[in-house]
């Protein structure tokens, strides 16, 4: 007995020491994997996964098999002790860890994951605001995650999400309406594929599908992938409402004398316009030679999602994604270009990176949220998602930047850093819809996320912010958003040294490039844009305006009249910083320059522009065909 009591103490000596050996043993494994983990790249982020992410689960799997290997090679003759892990898993996650497993498989098994975390996982969620910061947050690491993924398989990695999984727990038309919430419903027996109604109301003819060499379902069940292999050609883009139409009719003749040959598709969700103003769109593109479509987005979209969640700036990203062209020029009614389509698509800022912006007025004192970067901070890719996948950002939270290094930077920097509000003007956006559908889905998903509407202004910076976070490069124009308008001047003698002060004011924002050409405006070439402006002015500050303009109509005179244009000013805000003045509806800008000798060039308190007489004059010929009607 005695014996027997000195054996079983002597095996319970035994196993506590290797208990602690295969404990310690496990935390060097895992000290290991962090310590290789963080050196990888140094664009990986620094954060791990949130809780119910696909990656986090499978980091915890990986590291449960290598614990198991870990504790069979110390205990060989335990080794009939079973794992949790079936053995066809085993091989899998041990493919993983080498980097050695078809694309295939590893994509097959992220969504099988993705459904084992959450069966009710829907990227539908995120447009609901829940004003908790906990649920809000990981809803949009959430989302970020399960769109990078869907690229790096179906988008950029070409895989057929319906022939990954016809032998997986997952149904690759249940996962397309999941990712994308906004999209109609697909399934296996779809007989008909998904395509918006196009009319061509130059003609008044329906524009039928094209012909599409695959089963409508097939075609359906990876839609994305299959309708950017469609696109084709050039246009320009809009989405406009009732009220916009008066621009638009505009706009149109103005394309007109410049001889534009470019189309033009205006994208609805199928109930913006009335029939009395597609008829007006009508008559105008008949009597000219531009070529006008409508295109009825109601055929593609989830009905109830599209009345609920897409109205106003949402209404662009439908414009964004659902156009038929290639490259696209996404323009606003009320932008006037004053260049050739051809600038904007043979710059080599687009050329480049797929897409160019323009940049807003510099307004320092506009600022977003601290909780907004903190929940941009958690839609970059975890340690786990980069380790898996490769996914990277050009920039990302621990990156050390300068905010001169380039422009996007600069953004970047002041937005994130600088809590900086206004960085992009989205009035004209360049794109080529093949190299940047990822980042324009990821753009349209992030604005429709209810707690990021409030972080930024309509759907300005998500231009940049979806490409970044889809881990795509863009370009931004790097000269500042500036003002257009006459031209006032004073001459001050300071100790016996003129000085001319300059200051624009108007409702216009204008953009030009470093060459001093002006390229584009945004604002129309009326005085003020708004409608009844002058009337809901004097209704909102009767004293102020009285005192200025004595009557109403007075004022409305005014603003109906052409905008006289002399010259543009790009202020230096450090020294002069933009003021916003009541009129137009508080749409009205005042901007500052000053000079001490001459002007196109670059001066110590802002840079002033004026146009020679042969450009005033092409200028004015557009404004007179803008407010000729």
């Amino acid at each position: 007995m005695f014996k027997s009591l000195k054996s079983r103490r002597l095996l319970l000596k035994r196993s506590a020491i290797l208990v602690l050996f295969l404990f310690f043993s496990y935390l060097i494994l895992s000290a290991s994997r962090s310590t290789t983990s963080s050196t990888e790249d140094n664009h990986a982020s620094e954060r791990t996964a949130a809780e119910p992410s696909a990656f986090h689960w499978i980091e915890k799997r990986q590291r449960q098999v290598e614990s198991e290997s870990l504790i069979k090679r110390i205990l060989a003759h335990f080794s009939s002790s079973s794992s949790t892990i079936p053995y066809d898993e085993r091989i899998l996650l041990t493919q993983l860890a080498k980097n050695e497993i078809p694309k295939h498989d590893k994509c097959r098994y992220i969504f099988e994951v993705l459904y084992k975390c959450d069966p009710n996982w829907d990227n539908g969620q995120t447009a609901k605001f829940y004003n908790v910061d906990d649920v809000d947050n990981t809803l949009a690491s959430l989302l970020g995650e399960r769109l990078r993924s869907y690229d790096y398989c179906f988008l950029s990695g070409k895989l057929d999400p319906t022939e990954i999984f016809e032998n997986s727990t997952v149904d690759p038309y249940d996962l397309q309406n999941r990712i994308f919430p906004f999209l109609k419903a697909a399934s296996k027996e779809s007989n008909i594929a998904m395509w918006p109604a196009i009319k061509d109301l130059t003609t008044g003819e329906s524009v039928p599908p094209p012909e599409i060499e695959m089963e409508p379902s097939k075609f359906n069940g990876n839609f994305w992938f299959n309708w950017n292999k469609l696109s084709k050609g050039r246009g320009f883009v809009l989405t406009i409402a009732e009220k916009d139409v008066p621009l638009f009719i505009r706009q149109l003749k103005v394309m007109e004398f410049s001889k534009n040959e470019l189309p033009f598709q205006i994208i609805t969700t199928g109930n913006e316009l009335s029939p009395e103003s597609i008829a007006k769109i009508s008559k105008v593109a008949a009597e000219g030679k531009q070529k006008v479509y409508l295109v009825d987005c109601s055929t593609v979209l989830e009905s109830e999602f599209s009345s609920t969640y897409i109205f106003s700036f949402q209404n662009k990203w439908v414009a964004s994604l659902f156009n038929t062209f290639e490259e696209y020029i996404l323009l606003d009614a009320d932008v006037v270009p004053f260049v050739k389509s051809d600038y904007f698509f043979d710059s080599p800022s687009y050329k480049g990176s797929g897409i160019l912006l323009f940049k807003d007025r510099v307004m320092r004192n506009e600022l977003t949220f601290k909780y907004c970067i903190e929940l941009l901070g958690l839609v970059e890719p975890s340690r786990e998602e980069h380790r898996l996948i490769g996914s990277k950002l050009v920039f990302d939270s621990s990156s050390l930047l300068s905010s001169s290094s380039s422009e996007e930077a600069s953004v970047y920097y002041n937005f994130f850093k600088n809590l900086r509000l206004h960085h992009v003007d989205s009035g004209l956006v360049v794109v080529n819809k093949l190299e940047k559908l990822n980042g324009l889905l990821m753009s349209f998903m992030l604005n429709l996320d209810g707690k990021m509407q409030r972080c930024v202004y309509g759907d300005k910076e998500i231009f940049w912010i979806g490409q970044l976070y889809a881990g795509q490069d863009y370009s931004i124009n790097p000269v500042d958003g500036s003002i257009i308008g006459p031209v006032n001047i004073q001459t001050d003698d300071v100790d016996g040294s003129l000085k001319e002060n300059y200051h624009i004011c108007s409702a216009q924002i204008a953009h030009s490039d470093f060459e001093n050409q002006l390229l584009w405006i945004n604002g129309g070439l009326k005085t003020c844009k708004i409608s009844n402006s002058a009337q809901d002015d004097f209704q909102r500050e009767p004293d102020y305006f009285k005192s200025r303009y004595n009557e109403e109509s007075s004022l409305q005179k005014i603003y109906d009249a052409p905008l006289n244009v002399e010259g543009l000013i790009i202020p230096d805000v450090s020294v002069n910083p933009w003021m916003q003045i009541k009129e137009c509806s508080n749409y009205m800008y005042c901007a500052y320059a000053t000079n001490d000798k001459h002007t196109n060039s670059k001066l110590d308190e802002g840079r002033v522009i004026r146009f020679s007489d042969e450009k005033l004059q092409y200028i004015n010929d557009i404004s007179r065909i803008w407010n000729a009607s």
